[in-house]
């Protein structure tokens, strides 16, 4: 692996670990924000990976939340992306929770010649999850438009 990819990585794993630190303090602060931890599949780039994020209520509609999130995927092309994803809980039974979403994605690719590239794109998602409990597994399909288009099959726990 090369140095840029090396510089990447722990970069990622900085902004993940500061996402989940950011989101345990304000949970114990707001019973409002939650954290998660994920792992994933990232096909397009025969990568998998791990992140953490939070997620917050946006207003008072228990319908629409904030779930910033960064993930480090290594394979053929080792990649970091910091998300900006927004969803809407369209089924909520009280026990488990369909959604769609998207948001902003800023995506650092390690070249395979050692060079790196960064990348602007647009998250589109969609998951489901359990909405009770003290931990509460959730999975979601996101697809990535950018020049570094792709999809991902993630799955976490919230806490």
């Amino acid at each position: 692996m090369s140095a840029r990819a090396r510089q990447s990585l722990m970069l990622g794993s900085i902004l993940a670990m500061a996402l989940l630190g950011i989101a345990a303090s304000a949970s114990v602060s707001r019973a409002d924000v939650d954290a998660d931890v994920r792992a994933g599949l990232y096909p397009s780039q025969d990568a998998v990976g791990v992140g953490a994020g939070i997620l917050t209520n946006v207003g008072d509609s228990q319908r629409w939340f904030f779930n910033p999130n960064a993930e480090v995927a290594i394979g053929d092309q080792d990649m970091v992306s910091v998300n900006g994803d927004f969803h809407y809980d369209f089924a909520h039974d009280g026990s488990k929770s369909f959604w769609m979403g998207g948001g902003p994605a800023m995506i650092v690719v390690d070249e395979e010649h050692g060079g790196s590239s960064t990348d602007l794109g647009i998250n589109v998602l969609a998951g489901i999850g359990k909405t009770t409990g003290s931990t509460r597994p959730f999975a979601q399909l996101k697809g990535v438009m950018s020049d570094n288009s792709g999809i991902a099959l993630v799955g976490g726990v919230r806490f």
